[in-house]
């Protein structure tokens, strides 16, 4: 291909990339097309920044919104900044500014009593993070580029703690960290300096991959960059350090079978690898017998499981910013006589769904009789904030929470099958297990897009637009709580065949 130029202004956006993964960066100019789709969550991200972004402006009086086409917003933003000074007028809100083939926006720029100003960068996160800093050096490089004096520069981040949304002054917390940006400033052209030398390279940077690609979210790239690394693959192998696996990277190995023998591995490490290579499942029965021993086997036998929703911005009172909000149960009862029934309850109107979820829940869950989960630890954190929420029913919650069993340690401890690919996870386990039950036939197929359904059910308006979704949620959280009862049958077979 013909060599990348520095044709158009680079922006905030591909800067942080280029910090975050230099091949990112030359990824996402040079060859977008190799980018995956954007998932469900990280279109909800974006939304999401996008709220809290607009929210964040009701702190600030006598605000202008700068808004209009990009070109628009580059010709007036450095006339508006002028204006407004001799007007009294307190912040600009997403001025767009271009100095030296670089693009910013600020979320809030803010007149001081000086006349000087100040940047504020808003984020949904709850607390300061290293890209943050950077973010607002460019900022800041530009700014003064263009002639701005700027004194200050700040971020806004959510109050975890804020219980009442419509409380402006509760929203945010506000951090000086013009000291981090000044430091930072110092590294700042020679990042540039690289950047600009990378972006005119005919190929891409030979960057290994790792855990990076993965954090704080997954790369859009990874797919592309990941494409010849095998489902179960040196990254797999459990606390291993991260010279020896860039030891094995830089010999072009990825495959468990290719490590040599006298790789230096710990004891754990050996037998794990030993175990996806034999390529057949290894069963305790001894200690699945003392695990399944501790259901009692004359009392039903209820397995559950919830969905929840959280979000930077608390969709109903009482919540605060990230809080998590039960939304739906399903639970599939097995009785002692064999028979199944199933229960379940999903909120569709826009309306707390907590406490007619809790009433439901208690109806439907006996006070005795073990009650299966999946990742314990998920479900009681979920039933300990419902138990807080409504004191009144804190003895009933917890009747049920110290009533929890775990599905899960069985796969820890127990059970282990090559096909699980390394992982306890349900979606890898409930396959292998019952091949007749799948996710993948659902349209929902991961507990990160229940939550996005859900909302969607709630801003819809079509009648058999909403019908379908809660549909769709009833098909997924139904299918967690009957693969958990297949399962648990076939750890019982297992054990009345051994």
């Amino acid at each position: 291909m013909e060599s990348a130029t520095m044709s158009f202004p680079i922006s905030k956006t591909y800067f942080l990339a280029g910090l975050h993964c230099p091949k990112r960066l030359w990824l996402s100019i040079c060859r977008p097309e190799d980018a995956s789709p954007m998932s469900l969550a990280a279109e909800q991200r974006i939304k999401q920044g996008k709220a809290i972004g607009v929210a964040a402006r009701e702190s600030f009086k006598n605000g202008i919104l700068v808004d209009g086409s990009l070109k628009y917003c580059l010709e007036k933003s450095w006339e508006l900044t002028v204006v407004v000074a001799g007007q009294g007028v307190e912040c600009l809100f997403e001025p767009a500014f271009l100095y030296d083939d670089i693009l910013v926006r600020c979320d809030v720029l803010r007149r001081l009593p000086s006349g000087n100003w100040e940047i504020i960068e808003v984020k949904s996160a709850t607390k300061l993070k290293d890209e943050h800093i950077a973010d607002l050096t460019l900022q800041h490089y530009v700014l003064e580029g263009l002639g701005l004096t700027v004194e200050k520069t700040s971020l806004m981040v959510v109050n975890p703690m804020a219980r009442n949304w419509s409380v402006v002054q509760e929203r945010f917390c506000y951090q000086d960290v013009t000291a981090a940006v000044v430091r930072w400033r110092q590294q700042l052209p020679q990042k540039l300096a690289e950047f600009r030398k990378l972006l005119t390279e005919p190929t891409a940077p030979q960057v290994p991959i790792g855990s990076h690609c993965d954090r704080p979210y997954r790369c859009p790239f990874k797919d592309h960059c990941w494409q010849n690394v095998p489902p179960i693959s040196i990254f797999d192998i459990p606390l291993l350090k991260q010279d020896k696996l860039q030891r094995l990277m830089a010999s072009n190995i990825w495959d468990l079978e290719d490590i040599p023998a006298d790789f230096p591995l710990t004891q754990r490490q050996r037998a794990f690898i030993d175990r996806m290579t034999e390529a057949k499942p290894q069963i305790d029965h001894d200690l699945l017998r003392r695990l399944l021993g501790q259901i009692p086997l004359d009392q039903p036998l209820y397995f559950f499981d919830v969905e929840t929703h959280s979000s930077a911005i608390p969709r109903f009172a009482g919540l605060h910013p990230y809080e998590r909000c039960i939304f739906q149960y399903s639970c599939h009862r097995l009785n002692v006589d064999g028979s199944l029934e199933h229960f379940e309850y999903l909120h569709t109107e826009n309306s707390d769904p907590r406490l007619p979820l809790l009433i439901s829940l208690i109806h439907h869950i006996g006070d005795r009789g073990s009650v299966v989960v999946y990742n314990q630890s998920f479900e009681k954190g979920v039933l300990q904030q419902l138990a807080a929420a409504y004191p009144n029913y804190g003895a009933k919650i917890n009747q049920i929470i110290d009533r929890l069993w775990d599905l899960q340690v069985v796969f820890k401890k127990a059970y282990f099958h090559p096909d699980f690919q390394g992982s306890y996870s349900l979606k890898k386990v409930l396959p292998v297990m019952v091949p007749q039950l799948c996710h993948d036939n659902l349209a929902i197929k991961s507990g990160n897009e229940a939550p996005l359904v859900w909302e969607a059910l709630l801003e819809c308006s079509a009648p058999d637009r909403r019908a379908e979704m809660a549909q769709q949620l009833r098909e997924y959280c139904g299918l967690d709580t009957l693969g958990m009862v297949r399962i648990y049958q076939v750890l019982q077979q297992e054990l009345r065949v051994d």
